[in-house]
């Protein structure tokens, strides 16, 4: 009769705990992950402090300008009040919503092509907001306020802001 072997089942099972704390810690960091992390299309709002190449900078007035509010910090009717600020300020808008999730910073203005020059507006309008181009063919830019969204600027911000921005180098 052939000598029996007896297996020691304590390395396997030690194996089998580091394998499983090491997988418990990479799905604990990929649930947890920050998502304010700027993804390569997500530019920030540019800072203009004269108009390149000398030439002077023309915005698009307000009241040509669409927006859609959508509601990225999960506050109850912060899109609605946001709406009716902008409004007041001359702008069109799209209606309102909630966006498919929150976002931790002031916000995101989204845009096409053809609504470059009203995000950028915008940014005056929402300081701190991140200028995001998209895949759009109309010029509506989808204004998302975020958990860090504390207010519009003051119109006498936004018009220096607009000023300084149109002055030629």
């Amino acid at each position: 009769m052939p000598a029996t072997t007896t297996r020691r089942p304590l390395p396997a099972l030690a194996f089998l705990l580091a394998l499983s704390v090491l997988t418990a810690i990479v799905w604990w960091r990929v649930l947890h992950r920050n998502d304010a992390v700027s993804s390569p299309t997500t530019v920030a709002t540019p800072t203009v402090t004269c108009a390149p190449g000398g030439h002077k900078v023309t915005f698009p007035k307000t009241s040509t300008v669409t927006v859609k509010i959508l509601n990225g910090n999960g506050q109850a009717g912060l899109a609605s009040s946001v709406e009716g600020q902008l409004k007041s300020r001359g702008f069109k808008s799209a209606g309102v919503g909630d966006a498919a999730s929150l976002l931790t910073g002031v916000g995101e203005l989204r845009y096409g092509p053809s609504g470059k020059q009203a995000a950028v507006l915008l940014g005056y309008y929402l300081p701190r907001t991140k200028l995001v181009p998209i895949t759009r063919a109309d010029a509506t830019v989808d204004v998302v306020v975020g958990k860090g969204f504390t207010g519009l600027a003051s119109q006498k911000t936004v018009q220096a802001a607009e000023a300084k921005a149109s002055k030629p180098c």
